[in-house]
């Protein structure tokens, strides 16, 4: 039989109290009968809530476990003692010989009271033992977020991929989802911007994204290219998914790009485009002077509150508003031409930039209140980030809210992903400006690159708005992948409880102990070399001095993997030369640092692999959490071999027997093929599908067609700077 802290291990986000109760311990079998009694509820919380428990005892004791004569489980609404904070999310949960009752404050706390339960019922074969306990459970902060970006990954997440989504996170009492369902960035590959709208617009039904799908397949033995629409915006999910989770005690919230990140628009609907002087659009922001911007944005927004908010009393709403930047490879036409973000039409060019962007914001956040938003939430960074091009604006900012009334219904998301807190980019501390605020961390979000590790940047970040007057809680920037489960968890942790969550080690020895508990030394050890290879640090590189200072180690892998390359630089050809450009602008220069991580990495990772590898096979392990991990520890390990061997190909072209590049290569080609067949085994087909199985594509068939010239010329003069001479038609169509 575990133990009361036992149980505050097993339930996640970690409770505020579990107090052990002087009665015998329940006893479950997998023949036992319940009584099972829950409050009517045709929609909400309480209605999922019921459906959930029954669900649980019929998976664990059969269909014919309920009778009237069984171990009373009952689920009941009820007044929350007073010492407990958000009472309607909060829960209590009696546990006996006698029966079970969980006794929710609010209908989402009586469901979140029943995930719990879920939780903490460690099965062991066909019965389980619980304790004798009471659990008395709160949510610190009230408002706990998601927000899952328009990027790769969400682009080709299916109606499921959704649900499973918000089922997870539901799990962690997350109680809002924000869902991007605009956003873009620069030209990246095929020579296209990157672009994503997730629901069609009834009034601009010409306005689509569509993504393509390219990638060589191992165990189909085949190449896939093809171009395919957004499914949630194909089968146009997003009511759906705000029903869903509604119905999970989270809301959704929308989340659409109005003035940065915006070059659909724009580029499309050529009336609402900032123009340059001689009256030419730029592909890039808005005009701010004119009636037919606000006649597009607020029939987006009017579209999606009417139809999708209102209904289910969703009263918030984010317009972003973040990184309003000038900047090359924006215009597919003419990606070396600069795009002003800002109009110089009449009208605009008689104010500063600053002036426009508090004018936008004033006219955004006015509309959004007339239509019964009681929440709008605009990013910091460009009124008190340290790196943004208007300055510090935020007191002149200040003084419009007030004087137009809006300060009731504006919300700050401080943003920042950094795990060093000496270089927080803030030019003020949330409670200096006084707003209602957000901290905002991140997950890692390169889910197409490599699994990162931000637990600290989430401490920080939660430490911060624990500490803050204004801060109504914690919002998780992100992309969805189950392989940051343990991030989440922590993240989950500090938003619910932040002084019983202890230390980032604290929050990763009670995951492993949760789902790796047979391995528990040896996954934690695993887990501590993740962290080594994902090391964030500060570093300040000289070029002056390149010896000075050491790199970030997951600054230098996310520089090494091809997603960086694909970027648009006004300074080189595109597509930019693979492996040339990293090679020549940054690995080379400071080859003695690269070179450092690259052997420390692949030999960590290698480690790491073989401990999830053998919890892969040990009962009692999370075998799906297994494989996906050893998927992450080989994919950081042949991240490092890759480039290892490409500088051996460069001192090979450079002074050496050509001809010994070829063994080198195709085995690279090899070992990145073995682990493309894991990706395809283990990750979830829309990550496959995105940009994950691209990049992997373009390293292997680097390595395929280097080894094919040096195998089929007799006379190899290999220039690895500039390898376009020899490049196959499947690698030009990847890049």
């Amino acid at each position: 039989m575990y133990t009361p802290k036992d149980i505050k291990t097993l339930i996640c986000p970690v409770p505020q109290q579990v107090t052990a109760l002087n009665d015998q311990p329940l006893v479950l079998t997998n023949d036992r009968k319940f009584q099972f009694r829950a409050p009517a509820a045709q929609k909400g919380p309480a209605k999922t809530a019921a459906e959930t428990m029954q669900a649980f005892l019929t998976q664990t004791c059969g269909e014919d476990c309920f009778a009237e004569d069984g171990l009373p489980v009952t689920l009941e609404l009820g007044t929350a003692p007073a010492e407990v904070k958000n009472e309607k999310e909060s829960y209590r949960i009696r546990v006996s010989a006698a029966g079970v009752t969980i006794t929710g404050f609010g209908e989402s706390g009586l469901f979140y009271g029943v995930l719990s339960f879920r939780q903490m019922c460690r099965w062991t074969d066909r019965s389980a033992v619980i304790p004798a306990v009471e659990v008395l459970d709160w949510p610190d902060a009230p408002f706990r977020g998601y927000k899952e970006e328009c990027r790769y990954g969400s682009n080709m997440m299916e109606r499921q991929d959704w649900l499973d989504m918000i089922d997870a996170l539901a799990e962690k009492k997350i109680n809002n989802l924000c869902i991007a369902l605009y956003g873009c960035w620069g030209v990246q590959y095929d020579g296209r911007v990157a672009e994503y709208l997730y629901l069609p617009l009834k009034k601009y039904p010409q306005l689509k994204t569509p993504m393509t799908v390219k990638y060589w397949s191992p165990s189909e033995d085949k190449w896939y290219d093809y171009e395919t629409l957004p499914p949630i915006y194909r089968d146009n999910l997003f009511g759906e998914l705000v029903r869903y989770a509604k119905d999970r005690g989270m809301d959704v919230i929308p989340g659409i790009n109005s003035l940065g990140h915006n070059t659909l628009f724009p580029r499309m609907l050529p009336e609402v485009a900032p123009k340059d002087e001689d009256g030419t659009p730029n592909p890039t922001s808005f005009c701010t002077s004119c009636d037919e911007t606000y006649d597009l944005l607020f029939s987006i927004y009017d579209q999606i509150i009417d139809e999708y908010l209102l209904p289910n009393e969703i009263y918030y709403f984010n317009v972003l508003l973040d990184e309003v930047e000038d900047g090359y490879g924006i215009n597919p036409e003419d990606p070396y031409s600069l795009s002003h973000a800002w109009c110089q039409c009449p009208e605009c060019r008689k104010k500063e930039r600053s002036e426009l962007f508090i004018e936008h914001s004033i006219k955004v956040l006015k509309h959004l209140k007339e239509k019964g938003m009681k929440s709008v939430m605009i990013a910091h960074d460009m009124l008190a980030g340290k790196q943004s091009k208007l300055g510090y604006v935020a007191d002149k900012f200040m003084v419009r809210i007030i004087e137009e009334g809006l300060r009731d219904v504006l919300v700050l998301d401080w943003w920042w992903y950094s795990d060093v807190k000496e270089i927080l980019d803030f030019h003020v501390m949330p409670d200096e400006l006084g707003l209602r605020s957000f901290t905002s961390p991140w997950n890692g979000y390169h889910i197409w690159s490599l699994l990162t590790n931000p637990l600290r940047n989430i401490q920080i970040m939660a430490e911060i708005s624990h500490n803050s007057k204004c801060c109504e809680g914690h919002y998780l920037y992100s992309m969805w992948d189950k392989s940051y489960d343990r991030v989440h968890d922590c993240f989950g942790d500090y938003a619910w409880n932040f002084e019983g969550t202890g230390t980032v080690d604290d929050a990763t020895e009670r995951y492993v102990a949760r789902h790796f508990a047979p391995m528990q030394d040896e996954v934690e050890h695993a887990f501590r070399l993740v962290n080594w290879i994902t090391e964030n640090r500060k570093a300040r590189h000289d070029p002056e001095a390149p010896s000075q200072g050491v790199l970030s180690t997951s600054g230098a892998l996310i520089a090494m993997s091809y997603y960086r390359t694909c970027y648009f630089n006004k300074d080189e050809p595109y597509p930019r030369h693979f492996p040339g450009s990293l090679l020549s602008m940054a690995i080379l220069p400071r080859r003695w640092d690269y070179e450092r991580v690259m052997y420390s990495v692949a030999s960590m990772a290698k480690e790491a692999l073989a401990i999830f590898e053998k919890a892969i096979r040990t009962p009692g392990c999370d075998q799906d959490m297994a494989r996906r991990m050893a998927y992450e520890c080989q994919n950081y390990q042949v991240l490092a071999e890759d480039w290892l061997a490409f500088l051996k190909i460069y001192d090979l072209t450079q002074n050496g027997d050509q001809k010994k590049i070829a063994p080198i290569a195709r085995a690279r080609q090899v070992a990145r093929l073995s682990l493309m067949e894991r990706c395809e085994q283990t990750k979830d087909l829309f990550f496959v599908r995105a940009a994950g199985m691209r990049n992997h594509s373009v390293f292997m068939q680097t390595f395929a067609d280097i080894a094919d010239y040096i195998e089929s010329t007799d006379e190899p003069k290999l220039d690895l700077l500039d390898i376009t001479a020899i490049t196959s038609p499947e690698l030009r169509n990847l890049r």
